[in-house]
């Protein structure tokens, strides 16, 4: 009895390892980010057998568009034979790629979400691709800032990091999302001086961008001008000067001044301010006629500096005395 019982349980264990479990498709996706309404799209994925694979696109609806297949049955992958975009997607939206292999039916396979804008179509991806906030932040003229930025769900791998119109020689790591900059002295000012920078993440189809401020503090201290030092008002001149007496004629001081050296030594001396003695005894000063020079013409001679013209007496001919 006991005999009889093992060997049906050897047979039937056999039976099982000799038949091959049923091959399923494990992933899928599009093999580009999207493809445009002139391109013909390709899905790519992989299986746990070596299968025929067909794929089914349906619209939101549940209604069929299409089939696309994969017949070689390559072991572990298949690679669905390209297909014009413009044939099975004719309407925006969002619709339904299911691969399964001829083994499994169509309610089993692995599916994945397209979308079509008009234009372009791309897998809808399970996450959403956001970067995290960044911050303002500030530094100072020949230091380095550095930091790292992220996203939200850390799950999306290989996101590439970029910078959006920089000018300022910053720079960001495309994989890791380091932030370096080092603000050299020109991007200094006298004044806390803001910067803007605007950084962009990208996966597949998906972007997003954030942006912040960088103030670049205060450099260095304007020199204040000095204020000017008023220029000192003239003091108005004493007329007739201190040391002349009013009472005394004041012809006096200047006949003084034109005779006595020592005299004329002190007034020059003492009161630099006045330009001639005849100033600091309040006379008005003799202009000096200078005496002109030349030669007059003929007939002509010159009286009182003026080439006046010689009157000749008529000397009548000798016949004319008779």
């Amino acid at each position: 009895m006991y005999t009889r019982l093992t060997v049906i349980a050897v047979f039937l264990l056999f039976t099982l390892m000799m038949v091959p479990a049923y091959a399923s498709v494990t992933s899928m996706s599009l093999e580009k980010n999207f493809y445009t309404t002139n391109e013909s799209f390709k899905f790519i994925g992989t299986q746990d057998g070596k299968d025929i694979v067909f794929i089914i696109i349906r619209n939101v609806g549940g209604n069929f568009e299409g089939m696309l297949s994969d017949p070689r049955q390559i072991q572990g992958e298949f690679d669905a034979i390209p297909r014009p975009v413009s044939d099975y997607f004719k309407n925006n939206g969002i619709y339904n790629a299911t691969a399964f292999t001829d083994d499994e039916k169509e309610e089993d396979g692995f599916t994945i979400k397209l979308e079509f804008d008009g234009y372009k179509l791309f897998e809808v991806p399970d996450a959403v691709l956001q970067l995290n906030v960044i911050t303002d932040k500030t530094v100072e003229v020949d230091k380095t800032i550095t930091f790292t930025v992220s996203i939200t769900d850390s799950s999306i791998e290989n996101a590439v990091f970029s910078l959006q119109n920089n000018s300022t020689g910053a720079t960001i790591d495309p994989s890791s999302g380091q932030f370096v900059w080092t603000p050299s002295k020109s991007y200094g000012n006298t004044q806390d001086q803001k910067y803007y920078f605007d950084i962009i993440v990208t996966h597949g189809a998906q972007e997003d961008k954030k942006n912040f401020i960088i103030t670049v503090m205060q450099a260095y201290v304007e020199p204040e001008e000095p204020e000017p030092t008023p220029e000192p008002e003239p003091e108005e001149l004493e007329i007739p000067a201190p040391f002349v007496d009013e009472s005394k004629d004041p012809q006096g001081y200047v006949d003084r001044y034109n005779s006595e050296a020592s005299y004329k030594k002190w007034f020059d001396d003492t009161y630099p301010e006045y330009d001639s003695i005849y100033e600091a005894v309040g006379l008005e000063e003799p202009k000096i006629k200078e005496k002109k020079f030349g030669i007059c013409g003929p007939g002509t001679k010159l009286v009182d500096d003026i080439c006046t013209i010689i009157q000749k007496p008529i000397v009548k001919p000798w016949w004319q005395f008779w």
